[in-house]
């Protein structure tokens, strides 16, 4: 049996921290403290290691490390899911013509399980569980396009779509979003990064569009 991993290995703390910081602002109103004793306490590690993963949060701009008063987390502002959308137009193009020209069958067949579940007629009805798969999708395509620094991107400023949830619950969009998303999904099966690239801009653009108070999507494959 090959063995595990130490739970004091540096990594495992930092991602066990960064999962909690992240839980954390989905909640929060207003500016809290992320105390590094509470949190060293809850994750059963020394308090170094956890200094360390807060300051690489820092360093990552998911939290603000200030002097001698340690990590604080700022909720997540309409304004910050606007311009992390404005930055997701152009990003996910790129991932989903790539996502094309990448995508094994496998993969394409595991895209299409997440949304297993899901049908026009049922999704409003489960728009949690629908969020997830949808953070879920969109980080798969990314993978899929097979560019490390595109990851590096998605990774540090992707809990924006920590808002993702109630704006879709928000703006009703479950179902377009579902309808588009499956239409990816064809194009990246397809191989045809064109139109793959179009879609994903579309996607996107029409969730800012709503965000900003725009009209509903008419269209039912962007």
């Amino acid at each position: 049996m090959l063995a595990t991993k130490s739970p004091e290995h540096k990594d495992d703390i930092y991602e066990s921290v960064r999962a909690h910081v992240l839980a954390l602002v989905k909640n929060i109103e207003a500016p809290v403290r992320v105390r590094e004793e509470e949190l060293a306490k809850k994750l059963n590690v020394s308090r170094t290691p956890v200094r360390q993963a807060l300051l690489r949060l820092g360093q990552e701009g998911i939290l603000n490390m200030e002097p001698r008063r340690g990590a604080l987390l700022s909720p997540l502002t309409l304004e910050d899911y606007v311009e992390w959308l404005k930055l997701r137009i152009e990003l996910e193009a790129f991932a989903a013509r790539e996502a094309a020209l990448n995508a094994s069958q496998r993969d394409v067949d595991a895209l299409r399980a997440l949304f297993a579940p899901f049908n026009e007629d049922n999704v409003d009805a489960h728009v949690e569980a629908y969020a997830k798969a949808n953070v879920d999708f969109h980080a798969a395509i990314v993978r899929l396009a097979e560019n490390h620094l595109l990851e590096k991107i998605w990774k540090s400023f992707g809990h924006r779509g920590m808002l993702k949830s109630k704006t879709i619950e928000r703006l009703h969009r479950a179902r377009h979003s579902l309808v588009e998303h499956l239409a990816l999904i064809d194009a990246i099966e397809k191989r045809d990064g064109a139109l793959a690239d179009r879609l994903a801009r579309e996607h996107v653009q029409g969730l800012l569009t709503q965000t900003l108070g725009g009209p509903p999507h008419t269209r039912t494959g962007a």
